[in-house]
Formats: C-alpha cells, structure tokens, sequence
C-alpha cells in the first residue's frame, strides 16, 4: 500500500513537469522554416536570396524559439544576405547542415 501511494505521489509531482516540457517542444516544433519551402532550389544556377529572406522574415516573426533551416547536400546561389530585424522570436536557432565538396587542384610545372 505504501509503495503504491509512493508511485501517485511521485507521479502527481512529476507529469506536470513533462506535460510542460511536451507543451514546449511542441510550440517549438511549429517555428521550423526551411528554406526550401520558401522557394529556394540550390541548384547553384538561381537565385536564392529571395527564399532566404522570405524564410528568414517568418523566422524572425515567430513567436517563441524558431529555427531557420537550410538542407544539406544543395549549392544555394545567394547575393549578399544580412539577416536582420527587431524579431518577435525569444530565440532563433539557424540549422546549417554543412556539406563539404573536395576539390582538387592540380598544378603542374615544367621542369
């Protein structure tokens, strides 16, 4: 019997704790921006810069945590950026999942 009301008590003290934390992955689950959904081909042949600003400024315009999200493995065509702004948003996260293309330069000399 006392085992059992341990385990209420425990677990009256401890579900409002992780329905709070549940709460909050879920309002910050809903602040994702990839760019890609706001255009972006990364192709490296257009222009990109527009779906960057375009998803930045929903980013920005979140409330709560949001987070930026550019995807690997596509070479985005970008003009100068500068990511700006008074912002709604507590905290904003910018999720760059880097991909590196090995390039081999070759010199060759005459001897």
């Amino acid at each position: 019997m006392q085992v059992l009301i341990s385990c209420v008590l425990i677990l009256g003290f401890a579900s409002p704790c992780l329905c709070g934390r549940w709460i909050n992955v879920a309002k910050t689950n809903n602040n994702i921006f990839n760019v890609i959904a706001y255009g972006a081909r990364g192709d490296g042949i257009s222009d990109d810069t527009q779906a960057f600003l375009r998803a930045w400024n929903h980013t920005c315009g979140a409330e709560g945590t949001s987070t930026l999200v550019i995807p690997p493995k596509k070479l985005y065509f970008v003009n100068n950026l500068e990511f700006r702004g008074a912002c709604k948003a507590t905290s904003i996260l910018i999720q760059v999942h880097i991909y590196f293309k090995s390039i081999h330069i070759v010199f060759f000399r005459t001897i």
